[in-house]
């Protein structure tokens, strides 16, 4: 049996992978409808290609974050109507991805279909399950069949079946906690096997020393699987920046120092210009010049009276001249 690889799918592999599907043309047709291996290679948003160990294709797979070749689900709101039609409110499009094609070579099928789920859940690490669809008169084939459980439908209308691949059942589902002194015991086996510089240098327990120094500036998470702790992770906030910067090239970085805040910015009011008329006059000696009042009030009235006392007198002098 050939060694199986996977890796991105490439716009080159294209030929290689039709020359896979051959014979097979018609019944894939019956399984996705109609599809075009171009247009899945450019628009998947994950595409795994299967090789052996001549580098000949054997397998491919298309991933969408929706039901790309079935029609009959709406590619925006497929989560309601799967919730409808199926059930299962948790698996939701932040979380769930769907494959939408897949062909393998049926002497390596089983080996080709583990390698890409296994590699799909590791490069997608928030999805959680994997759905496959289709028709319903179309019985499910090897090894779609012995990976992914068909889901109850809950509804007659529907009329494509929906199949779920778990992500527990390629990868174990991680714990993230604080860490216990207790988990020494899990982790020292685990250090030891990639080195023993570190025992014979800092002690045989300071994995339990290391857990119960923490304060607030040095803490201490652990994974964990089925209730073992697999892995440790130290984070200390007591750091010499300075050692940092000496040491790496941090310019692009601010020098991981938090940049002063901005000066804040006053707007600055322009001056008002200055008459020139008055200016003038006393550079050469002479009075500013005094801009005309209005008139106030009783001297507006008394330019009434005088207007309509002369308005007689000159109807008579025009009387005259007739």
């Amino acid at each position: 049996m050939p060694g199986v690889f996977v890796r991105r799918a490439e716009f080159e592999d294209q030929s290689r992978i039709l020359a896979l599907i051959g014979d097979e043309a018609t019944q894939l047709a019956k399984r996705y409808g109609i599809f075009d291996v171009t247009n899945m290679i450019e628009t998947a948003s994950l595409g795994i290609t299967a090789v052996d160990d001549k580098g000949d294709v054997i397998g491919y797979a298309a991933f969408f974050d929706y039901p790309y070749l079935t029609p009959s689900i709406d590619s925006v709101a497929w989560p309601s109507w799967l919730h409808k039609n199926f059930g299962h409110p948790e698996l939701a499009a932040a979380n769930t991805a769907w494959l939408s094609f897949f062909i393998a070579d049926p002497i390596c099928h089983t080996e080709v279909a583990e390698n890409i789920l296994r590699t799909a859940f590791t490069t997608l690490p928030e999805v959680d399950s994997l759905l496959f669809a289709l028709p319903s008169d179309v019985r499910p084939f090897a090894p779609i069949r012995d990976t992914f459980d068909p889901l109850t439908s809950l509804s007659d209308e529907a009329d494509t079946s929906i199949f779920l691949c778990p992500r527990g059942l390629y990868l174990p589902e991680l714990l993230v906690r604080e860490a216990r002194v207790e988990d020494h015991d899990d982790l020292d086996p685990v250090f030891n096997a990639q080195s023993q510089v570190l025992s014979d240098r800092y002690g045989e327990f300071f994995i339990a020393e290391l857990i119960a120094s923490q304060d607030e500036s040095n803490r201490a998470l652990v994974a964990e699987v089925d209730g073992h702790a697999i892995g440790l992770m130290g984070c200390s906030g007591d750091i010499d920046i300075t050692i940092l910067q000496e040491c790496f090239e941090l310019e692009p970085y601010g020098g991981l120092m938090t940049p002063p805040p901005l000066p804040r910015r006053t707007r600055q009011r322009r001056p008002r210009p200055m008459p020139t008329r008055g200016v003038r006059a006393r550079e050469r000696g002479a009075s500013p010049p005094r801009w005309p009042r209005w008139p106030s009030r009783p001297a507006r009235r008394r330019r009434r009276r005088r207007r309509r006392r002369r308005r007689p007198m000159r109807r008579r002098r025009r009387s005259r001249r007739a």
